[in-house]
C-alpha cells in the first residue's frame, strides 16, 4: 500500500491526519506543494490541504481522510467500541475543526501577529515559490479569516473566549488520559492538530494559554507520545 499525504504540517489538519498515520504505523510520504498549482492539481474541488492518496485513489478533507484510514487499517481504531462514547468522540473532532480552529485563524491574522503568521506560511514553502506565494497566499488565507468573522473580534475577547474553550476541553477530559477512553482516539488528533498550530510561534498569546493550563499540557504530552512515529 502506497500512502502519500499532500500538506504541510503547519495546517492543523495535516498534523491530524499525520498523527493518525503514525498511530497506524501506516509508513507515508508528505509531499508539501511545489507551485501554487499543485493545490487544483492535487484536490480540484477543494483546493485545500491535507489530501490523501493510498495507490492513486485520493480522498479529501482530515475527517474523511480518518474514516478512510480506519476502513483501510482497522487496529487500532480512531473511535471507541461503545457506540455511545464513539458518538462523543466525532462530535467533539468536528467541534476541534469548525469552532477551535477559528480561534487560532483569529490570534493568527490579527495585525499583532499577522506578519509572522505570513512569515512561517511562506517560509514553510519551497524557494522557488516564495516570491509569489508570499504575495498571494498570506492574502487569501487571512481573506477567508476576515469572512468568518472572528477575526474582526478584538484580540482580548479572541483570547478571553479561546481560555474558556481550552477550560471545555479539560472538563470533557476529566480523568481519563484521552477524550472518553483510556486510548487515543479522532477527537484528541483533531485537538492535537490545533494545539500545535495555536503552539507554532506566531501566537504566543495562545502558547500563554496553553502553558499555564498544567493538566492541558501533560494531555497533549500524552497524546504526542502515543502519535509520535517516524513517517
Amino acid at each position: 500500500m502506497q500512502v502519500t499525504v499532500f500538506g504541510v504540517r503547519l495546517s492543523p489538519f495535516v498534523e491530524k491526519v499525520v498523527r493518525g498515520l503514525q498511530l497506524k504505523r501506516v509508513p507515508f510520504t508528505l509531499v508539501p506543494p511545489a507551485s501554487p498549482f499543485d493545490f487544483k492539481r492535487w484536490s480540484p474541488q477543494t483546493r485545500k490541504m491535507p489530501v490523501l492518496d493510498v495507490d492513486g485513489e485520493k480522498t479529501f478533507d482530515s475527517t474523511l481522510i480518518l474514516r478512510r484510514l480506519d476502513a483501510l487499517v482497522p487496529t487500532p481504531p480512531f473511535f471507541a467500541d461503545d457506540a455511545r462514547v464513539a458518538i462523543r468522540q466525532r462530535f467533539v473532532e468536528d467541534w476541534s475543526d469548525e469552532s477551535l480552529y477559528w480561534y487560532g485563524m483569529a490570534l493568527r491574522w490579527n495585525p499583532a501577529n499577522y506578519a509572522a503568521t505570513a512569515a512561517q506560511i511562506v517560509g514553510s514553502l519551497p524557494a522557488l515559490i516564495r516570491p509569489i506565494a508570499g504575495v498571494l497566499l498570506p492574502r487569501q488565507v487571512a481573506a477567508g479569516a476576515w469572512a468568518q468573522g472572528m477575526v474582526r473580534m478584538p484580540m482580548e475577547v479572541v483570547v478571553s473566549e479561546l481560555g474558556n474553550r481550552l477550560d471545555e476541553v479539560l472538563e470533557l477530559l476529566g480523568d481519563r488520559p484521552f477524550l472518553f477512553a483510556d486510548r487515543p482516539s479522532a477527537a484528541d488528533l483533531a485537538i492535537f492538530g490545533q494545539a500545535s498550530m495555536l503552539r507554532s510561534g506566531p501566537t504566543p498569546q495562545a502558547e500563554e494559554l496553553i502553558a499555564a493550563r498544567p493538566a492541558l499540557v501533560a494531555y497533549l504530552e500524552r497524546v504526542d507520545a502515543a502519535t509520535r512515529g517516524v513517517s
